[in-house]
């Protein structure tokens, strides 16, 4: 189906994966004829970057965000709302009822269920804000099993949209390499750990087991992110640095420097130990990139040998030897890049995204005055081919 709905898309932060996967949707819903505006952060990172559709970087914190937001609600007059995260609840709520009564429907995607801090704290209250929303729209089947065991949501006002494209990688998106990377050697595989630093992540008990063991000369493990190095001992670095080369690179990265990273590295590593279904997997497979990872790292699709190596999750020597020997034969490696670029492309990914997105919205409008507004009167999205 294919929609002539006014869309407004909210997110709030203005940088990271939030912005990038809220550009790719509302880039695929203006292709397919809805009117979308983005509304995002003062500072937005990709505000640079040409866009087909309205963009507005006006948000801050606070209430005069509120006020800002609820301007554009006003002059834009959409059909449909929808949130891409939101830490403040109960403002949330307040507004989401008001934004009902004007006749739009409000959805949110909680990429996250819960905020990182005081989550059992504010856990009720945003209990009662899921239930505010027309329809809460889930990434995957584990969010929408958590959602319904501990925020007791029905599981009939949820929606899945598997995928997450990533603005980054489409094909006309600025990329450069970061100044701090040192130029390939002759032969050489670069392997990259990206992102902010977290112990779960499992790169220090990594770094331990490489610096055991002996590895080939040709390997190079770039580590890249805000604080990805934080709280790793300085003697596990050094007896890494003893094995193996490896380049440190800790600072946020902007969106032209990830896309820089993914087109040039020969391997994306995610030895984690946290439980997680991380969106790095489907940036990397939009670059045809392999990953090495543990069973952790959950994936909507994940094929061995093809998208990657998958090791069990604590086994950090066997990772380390997966890497080493991926590092030493990297025809494997080729392999499985040849084998990616049959998988669906950037466009493709974007475009089933948006239809997904528009099949929920129109199901949020003919449903929404049931769940949230009683018998109230509400505007129907028009939906036609």
């Amino acid at each position: 189906m294919r929609g002539t709905g006014r869309v407004l898309i909210i997110e709030g932060s203005g940088r990271g994966f939030l912005s990038h996967y809220a550009h790719a949707l509302a880039l695929g819903l203006h292709q397919r004829g809805h009117e979308v505006r983005l509304v995002t952060a003062q500072g937005d990172e990709l505000a640079g970057w040409e866009a087909p559709f309205e963009r507005r970087a006006i948000l801050c914190p606070g209430v005069a965000g509120w006020l800002k937001l609820r301007r554009e609600v006003r002059a834009f007059n959409p059909d449909v709302v929808h949130f891409q995260w939101l830490s403040d609840p109960v403002a949330a709520a307040i507004f989401v009822r008001w934004v009902q009564r004007r006749g739009a429907v409000a959805l949110y995607t909680p990429h996250n269920l819960l905020p990182h801090r005081g989550r059992w704290v504010t856990m009720p209250l945003f209990r009662r804000l899921y239930r505010v929303f027309d329809r809460v729209v889930v990434r995957d089947a584990s969010m929408r099993w958590a959602a319904s065991e501990f925020l007791d949501l029905d599981p009939d006002r949820m929606s899945m949209a598997l995928g997450s494209p990533n603005i980054i990688a489409h094909p006309q998106a600025p990329r450069r390499l970061p100044t701090e990377l040192p130029p390939r050697q002759r032969g050489e595989v670069r392997a990259l750990h990206f992102g902010h630093g977290n112990p779960r992540k499992g790169l220090e008990p990594l770094l331990s087991a490489l610096g055991r063991m002996d590895c080939p000369e040709t390997l190079h493990l770039v580590l890249a992110g805000q604080g990805v190095a934080r709280g790793i001992a300085p003697e596990v670095i050094a007896a890494a640095r003893g094995k193996l080369r490896l380049s440190i690179i800790d600072r946020y990265l902007g969106p032209e420097e990830i896309g820089g990273l993914f087109t040039d590295i020969d391997l994306l590593t995610m030895p984690y130990t946290k439980l997680c279904r991380s969106p790095i997997l489907d940036l990397a497979a939009a670059f045809s990139t392999p990953v090495l990872r543990t069973a952790r790292v959950e994936a909507t699709e994940f094929d061995d040998g093809v998208h990657g190596v998958t090791i069990e999750g604590g086994d950090f020597l066997g990772f380390a030897a997966a890497l080493t020997s991926l590092a030493a034969e990297p025809e494997a490696l080729r392999s499985m890049r040849m084998a990616l670029r049959y998988c669906p492309d950037f466009a493709a990914s974007v475009e089933r995204l948006a239809a997904t997105h528009g099949d929920i919205y129109a199901r949020a409008a003919e449903s929404g005055a049931r769940y949230s507004r009683g018998a109230a009167k509400t505007r129907a999205l028009v939906v036609g081919e």
